[in-house]
């Protein structure tokens, strides 16, 4: 009955979103139909959390998307600009850990693995970077219409497939192989319920001659249905039918079904919380016009289904990503707020060309949606991963196939007439110090020649002690272009170990003559037997300072130098760095060569050079395992490989400059100007909507619904509290960040002694007074920092306790009397 033999895969979704979960379904039942015989598990990511972050997680995440979209937007996008950023994606902060994925897809040992996350993807994408899973096909399936830095997940696994053609261009441009990467469209589910229109709607009290509006925002119910309503009601004077689909909003339909009473008789509302979603789909293929917000799924089910949409921004970030797409094919049309949406209904209603265009655009969209091509893929048998052959990156092996054609894009990109070269420590096995070199090492590029102290020549041997070669050989060579050599230890240098280039033109033609003339006078004494290495005092940091200096660049000597301390790698190159870049004639950029993942090559463990010239941070290299120093952080183009891959590609991250270190106080305050507004925006916002509760109102209110009340207003001042404490953690990464941490874990016990049932006043005022000793921190951390206006935070974060002061001394009132 089937070509396909029996097959076990595996489907990763998140439940943080009902999206993800509907597409894997979707996905598992196209598989079934190729081949029913396949066992397909589908698995949530989110279930390899720890069970109490999990929680956190995710009630934060949708606070933050319900009651923050000026922070959740600023949030999204400094999240796509740390991934485009970053010098590798393993860097990112991860919440789902990898060793115990990897444990699971061990113990199921599956023939392929999909993910309709992205979240899911990169970790799959990070274990195969590590030469993990190189036996399992991996393929995603991109639920959104952004792009971001995800096409850097792309290229370190095996296939995606996005949902329009114009997403596949983009990750095209972004430089992801075209055989990586497929347009499939969304695996929708289609309604198959074979009702009409008549009966889908009568078998819910409504009619079918009446024009039909479906309302749903996700199970979480996001958005002001009610402000939605109310817009259609103010201009649409005929008779009109609302489906509101609540979800777990159980205060959303609470407040519609109080606007039920308030609205004309021509006007019907059909209230309803988490449904299934076959029901949910059925409405929708009967409605007239649907509002919901800009996710994934739902809209592009009702594009199947030909039913035109108004978008509300109900969740910003992504949402926003989406909407842009969907209203620039004409698919869709956006609304502003809420009470937006209730206008463009009308004017749908009445403009039936219009409605028309917007199915037409649809039906368009919808021959994108080809699904079968993730099915065949999950089961193509004789799909294999690409993995390098057993020689690669050794010596006299197989090379990197494309690095003349990558070098030149570079030089085209950042010509440099000069280049410094610093390579990290590398090893035969992992070290935290390692022992044989921990200071790595330095070379000079001069135009097409780099010249790199060879620490074994000999001149009986070799008649250069400098080698004189090419950047590709320098980096990716795999033959010793002379016989005294030790591969990525003087040459191949990617293979083994991370390498830094700090590319400099602008340079005088004179400087250049007399750097070469040094060069050769430095091999005129190696050939004569007046200079030996030696690695105290004629190593490859001396070299290249000497060079250097006879272009006329060099630093004045500190009180290190004359303590005759040994001349260090790392040292060298930033003090030239300086020199370089305080010369305004001169164009100087940053760029990383980094270490080529696959490879067997003896030295392939790498860590950052060390200095005895800078114990503090040598120390800290040492302890630390995984950040980048702050010199990784500067790079703003990097030549890379990914596992599986033989090929080289290079990366711009200059679009979205890293962090800058805390003593860069302009590029800082530049990189979270956006942040630091949106929080002000929203806890503005926050404190406007929480005060439209008055004082007098809780007089009237029972006990339990007060106490109801000033427990969700404790919440927030806690959600907020966490939202600054995490954000200072990031962007500070200093002492500070450690003090707020340490305040916030105080709030949080102050926070678990007040009592669920009673509000009791000495138990509130202990949690206000660490709740204010927490904010002063935190307002002083950040304006210390010159970050935008932030001291103005403060009037909100005072506001809000003593609006919380005073509802505790009603609910304490309310309590003695009861």
């Amino acid at each position: 009955m089937s070509a396909y033999p029996n097959r076990k895969i595996v489907i990763f979704y998140s439940s943080i979103g009902y999206g993800h979960i509907s597409a894997a379904q979707a996905v598992k039942e196209e598989i079934s139909k190729l081949n029913p015989k396949a066992q397909v598990l589908l698995q949530d990511i989110r279930e390899f959390m720890h069970p109490i972050w999990r929680r956190i997680d995710e009630r934060l995440y949708w606070f933050v998307a319900a009651n923050l979209p000026e922070c959740f937007d600023a949030l999204f996008h400094n999240v796509q600009a740390r991934g485009n950023s970053a010098l590798s994606l393993s860097q990112l902060p991860n919440d789902y850990p990898e060793e115990k994925v990897l444990e699971f897809l061990k113990n199921l040992a599956p023939d392929a693995v999909l993910a309709t996350h992205y979240g899911s993807a990169q970790v799959l994408g990070n274990l195969r970077e590590k030469g993990l899973l190189t036996d399992i096909r991996i393929g995603w399936l991109h639920t959104d219409f952004f792009e971001g830095y995800l096409p850097r997940i792309s290229k370190r696994i095996d296939r995606t497939f996005l949902a329009h053609h114009e997403l596949e261009s983009r990750w095209l441009a972004a430089g992801v192989p075209a055989e990586k990467v497929v347009t499939s469209g969304l695996p929708v589910c289609i309604c198959n319920d074979d009702r009409g229109r008549e009966a889908i709607l009568n078998a819910i009290g409504l009619y079918a001659h009446w024009p039909t509006v479906v309302i749903t925002s996700g199970k979480e119910g996001v958005s002001n249905y009610s402000a939605i309503i109310e817009g259609i009601a103010e201009g649409y004077q005929d008779h009109i039918q609302i489906i509101a689909v609540c979800g777990k909003n159980t205060r959303q339909q609470a407040m519609l079904n109080e606007l039920k009473g308030r609205l004309a008789e021509r006007i019907i509302i059909r209230v309803f919380g988490l449904v299934p979603h076959n029901d949910l789909l059925s409405w929708v293929k009967a409605a007239d016009i649907l509002i919901t917000k800009a996710g994934g799924m739902t809209p592009v089910e009702a594009f199947a289904m030909s039913t035109p949409t108004v978008l509300i921004d109900a969740v910003s970030g992504h949402e926003r990503e989406n909407a842009a797409l969907f209203t620039r094919l004409g698919v869709a049309e956006q609304a502003v707020d809420p009470k937006h949406a209730g206008k463009l209904v009308n004017s749908l209603l009445a403009d039936r060309k219009r409605a028309d265009a917007m199915r037409k655009a649809q039906r368009e969209f919808k021959e994108n949606i080809n699904i079968a091509r993730i099915a065949e893929f999950a089961l193509d048998e004789t799909f294999v991963p690409v993995v390098p052959p057993p020689d690669f990156g050794v010596e006299n092996g197989a090379p990197v196939l494309n690095m003349n054609e990558t070098l030149a894009e570079l030089d085209a990109q950042v010509p440099a007439e000069l280049e410094l070269l610093l390579s990290y420590s590398t090893s035969q096995k992992p070290q935290r110090i390692v022992l044989e070199n921990p200071f790595g090492h330095i070379a000079i590029r001069i135009h097409d020649t780099v010249y790199s102290a060879n620490y074994i020549a000999d001149p009986s041997v070799d008649p250069n002690f400098l080698q004189h070669m090419g950047l590709a050989d320098y980096l990716y060579g795999v033959c010793r272009p002379s016989p005294l050599q030790i591969h990525t230890n003087t040459y191949g240098m990617a293979y083994g170990r991370e390498n830094i280039g700090l590319r400099v033109s602008g340079i005088a033609p004179w400087r250049i003559d007399a750097m070469v003339n040094e060069a050769n006078q430095i091999e005129d004494g190696f050939r004569s037997g007046k200079l030996r290495w030696d690695r105290s005092n004629f190593n490859c940091a001396d070299i290249v300072k000497r060079i250097l200096h006879a272009g006329g660049y060099s630093n004045p000597p500190t009180l290190l130098d004359k303590l005759g301390l040994p001349a260090m790698p790392l040292d060298v190159f930033e003090r030239a760095r300086a020199v370089f870049e305080n010369d305004p004639s001169l164009r100087v950029e940053l760029v990383a060569y980094r270490q080529i993942p696959g490879t067997h090559a003896s030295y392939r463990f790498s860590r950052f050079p060390l200095s005895i010239r800078q114990p503090l941070r040598s120390m800290a290299l040492i302890i630390k395992d995984s950040h980048p120093d702050s010199l990784g952080n500067a790079v703003t183009r990097q030549i890379t490989g990914f596992g599986g891959d033989r090929r080289l590609y290079l990366e711009d991250l200059r679009t979205h400059l890293p962090i800058a270190a805390i003593d860069e106080p302009i590029q800082f305050s530049r990189s979270h100007r956006r942040l630091a507004d949106a929080a002000a925006k929203d806890l503005r916002r926050l404190l406007e909507v929480n005060a439209a509760l008055h004082l007098r109102e809780f007089k009237h209110l029972k006990l339990f619904y007060g106490t109801k009340e000033i427990r969700r207003l404790l919440d927030r001042t806690l959600d907020l509290a966490r939202i600054a404490t995490e954000r200072a953690e990031y962007m500070l990464k200093d002492e500070g960040a450690k003090r707020l941490r340490r305040l916030f874990i105080e709030l949080v016990c102050d926070y678990g002694r007040i009592s669920g049932l009673h509000i009791q006043s000495q138990k509130i005022d202990a949690y206000l007074k660490r709740f204010q000793n927490f904010e002063t921190a935190m307002v002083h951390e950040f304006t210390n920092r010159r970050l935008i206006r932030f001291a103005r935070a403060s009037t909100f974060w005072r506001s809000l306790r003593l609006r919380l002061s005073r509802r505790n001394k009603t609910g304490d009132r309310q309590g003695k009397n009861g």
